[in-house]
């Protein structure tokens, strides 16, 4: 049996405009240092707020994101009980995001349990959308989780055909404001 499941893509400069139209209370960016300092959270967050969502800002993910990280994300999102959870950045930000995103909603399970053979049941607390600022991974439109579980030394492919986003947001605007190396690299 094979499935075919994709996000509603929304692509094209000023894209990033599709957040005004977003209906919703509360929205967790879920990111990293480097992109808060760049000033990518600040413009995601003027289109949330545009949209009257107000936004809480995880952005503890590192490269490679272990479980630790996404546990605390989870702790986040279940003190704040937000409808929208964004994956904003690189693979890195939007895995995490996504395996935030299945945890809030089934707190029942562990990260490693997340696979393709089990009925999640998503979309009931949230639902997810990721925004890319590089190129490459195509995070924003798959429904694989890369994480890395540091007590055991190693990386866990995961996922489920229902942790796919709801909508992917492709700004290639968000792109054009990373550093010159990491463009190149990505």
């Amino acid at each position: 049996m094979w499935y075919f499941v994709s996000p509603e893509i929304v692509f094209g400069e000023g894209s990033l405009d599709a957040l005004d139209e977003l209906e919703g209370q509360r929205a967790l960016i879920v990111t990293d240092g480097t992109l808060v300092q760049l000033g990518l959270v600040d413009k995601v967050k003027a289109h949330l707020d545009t949209a009257g969502i107000e936004a809480r800002i995880f952005d503890a993910v590192e490269p490679d994101p272990s479980v630790q990280t996404v546990r605390k994300g989870v702790q986040v999102a279940q003190e704040y009980e937000p409808d929208w959870i964004v994956g904003l950045g690189g693979g890195s930000p939007m895995d995490a995001a996504k395996a935030i995103w299945v945890l809030y909603e089934r707190p029942d399970l562990e990260a490693a349990e997340i696979n393709p053979f089990i009925r999640l049941g998503l979309r009931q607390k949230a639902r997810l959308i990721t925004i890319p600022t590089t190129s490459g991974t195509g995070a924003e439109v798959t429904w694989g989780i890369v994480l890395t579980d540091t007590e055991e030394q190693r990386k866990m492919g995961l996922g489920n055909r229902e942790n796919v986003a709801d909508i992917a947001i492709v700004d290639p605007e968000m792109a054009a404001g990373m550093p010159p190396q990491l463009t190149a690299d990505t």
